[in-house]
């Protein structure tokens, strides 16, 4: 009975972990995805270092969330994500036309990875 006492905690707290931790990379994503957008809009307005301040916040948020995520998320999107993130601001600051390609592409790459956490139940025909 012991074991089956200690097995029903170690299914509820795997559970509550799995719960917690979607539930937190899904808020962070829709904060991310929230900032993607204020840069774009600041972009669009011609506000420039605005934009530039943003996307370095962007960069240095992100940071912290990777360092926490990396022990539950795949660490190759991870990568991508901060590789994307970390050259925004410089696009930028230089007038790049290639900052709304490289913005949409990070804000496509959180969606993906936003989306990857909840979980998706098989249709029974």
């Amino acid at each position: 009975m012991t074991r089956i006492k200690i097995s029903i905690c170690i299914l509820c707290a795997m559970i509550g972990t799995s719960i917690f931790s979607a539930v937190w990379i899904n808020g962070k994503c829709s904060h991310m995805l929230r900032e993607i957008t204020a840069i774009c809009q600041l972009l669009d307005n011609g506000n420039t270092s605005e934009a530039v301040s943003r996307a370095e916040n962007f960069d240095n948020e992100w940071n912290i969330f990777r360092k926490k995520a990396t022990v539950i998320l795949r660490n190759d999107l991870l990568t991508e994500i901060d590789c994307i993130s970390a050259g925004i601001p410089f696009l930028i600051e230089n007038d790049n036309d290639e900052s709304y390609t490289k913005l949409m592409e990070l804000q496509h790459m959180i969606v993906t990875l936003k989306d990857g956490e909840i979980p998706a139940f098989p249709r029974i025909l």
